[in-house]
């Protein structure tokens, strides 16, 4: 089983709303007013053989655009299937000029989005990876740059587990959190029946008190709803012998055995394996039965 490496982010997309009367046409949301005060970026020489991709946006929010650089491979012929390093240049409004504010060597970069992750007024820079291969849970990363007292620095970085960025309620607020994602696939069973499973969520911008209340609330519902699936399967396979059948009695029941630990329910692990237990025996092929008693070991205290 692939335990992909662990850190923290999550979404929120807050909207800019300003006023924009004739008497006052400066009077306008920043991303217009960033449109109008667009200052022409020259490539430096030193990049100008290579190859690259220029994006420009208002990365700090101060009304003029900045270049993000992406610099490709040399020995990249043809499509562009990833980027290598990714240069900042900021444009100094005093000096009217643009100048390097960073640079960042990126190990299999796919693609990059700019948002504001944690809801503090300027955006941060979402770089995917992609280290290649079939599964996207073994080679999709997500790296996170923040900058911080003058410097660009990761806030998160994961190397695998194909990062989501979501948003989650938190009162009458919501929170930011990047949900990782693994598969169970035991040695004995072919690639076909790994199980993809919700494996941790790293919450932002929150006090650890605040964090591991959403945390566990998060695991709570996709729990329930997860346990709901899983009576569902065990009706369907009543009326219904299938392999289709009984393979998604075991993709929940191994959900559920995953997920029980996470949730404020872990203490009803054992008791949930002990009831379902003789149910699996009569219903399920010897190697699921395996399997699913080896999620219960590595999950039990």
């Amino acid at each position: 089983m692939n335990t992909p490496s662990k850190i923290l982010l999550s979404l929120m997309v807050i909207g800019l709303a300003a006023s924009c009367t004739p008497d006052n046409k400066e009077e306008k949301p920043i991303e217009n007013a960033a449109m109008t005060r667009t200052a022409p970026f020259t490539l430096p020489t030193e990049l100008a053989t290579l190859k690259t991709d220029i994006r420009r946006v208002d990365l700090r929010k101060v009304g003029y655009e900045d270049a993000l650089v992406t610099v490709f491979p040399k020995d990249s012929m043809g499509a562009r299937i990833g980027f290598e390093k990714l240069q900042i240049f900021e444009f100094d409004t005093l000096k009217q000029a643009f100048t390097k504010a960073h640079e960042e060597k990126v190990y299999y970069g796919k693609s990059f989005d700019v948002r504001d992750v944690d809801g503090d007024g300027t955006f941060e820079i979402c770089i995917q990876t992609d280290g290649g291969g079939n599964s996207a849970l073994a080679s999709l990363g997500l790296t996170i740059l923040k900058k911080q007292n003058g410097k660009y620095n990761r806030a998160a970085s994961f190397d695998a587990g194909n990062p989501e960025i979501i948003s989650l309620p938190n009162g009458e607020k919501t929170a930011s959190a990047v949900l990782i994602s693994d598969e169970y696939w035991p040695d004995y069973l072919p690639h076909t029946e790994a199980v993809i499973l919700m494996d941790s969520l790293a919450v932002l911008v929150q006090t650890p008190e605040e964090a591991a209340k959403i945390r566990l609330k998060f695991f709570d519902d996709n729990l329930a709803k997860a346990e709901q699936r899983y009576a569902d399967a065990k009706s369907v396979l009543k009326a219904n012998r299938s392999e289709q059948a009984v393979f998604n009695v075991y993709t929940e029941a191994v959900t559920m055995l995953r997920l029980l630990p996470k949730s404020s329910r872990s203490a009803s692990l054992q008791s949930f394996t002990t009831v379902e237990r003789a149910y699996w025996r009569s219903m399920l092929p010897s190697r699921l039965q395996q399997a699913l008693s080896d999620v219960f070991l590595r999950q039990a205290p």
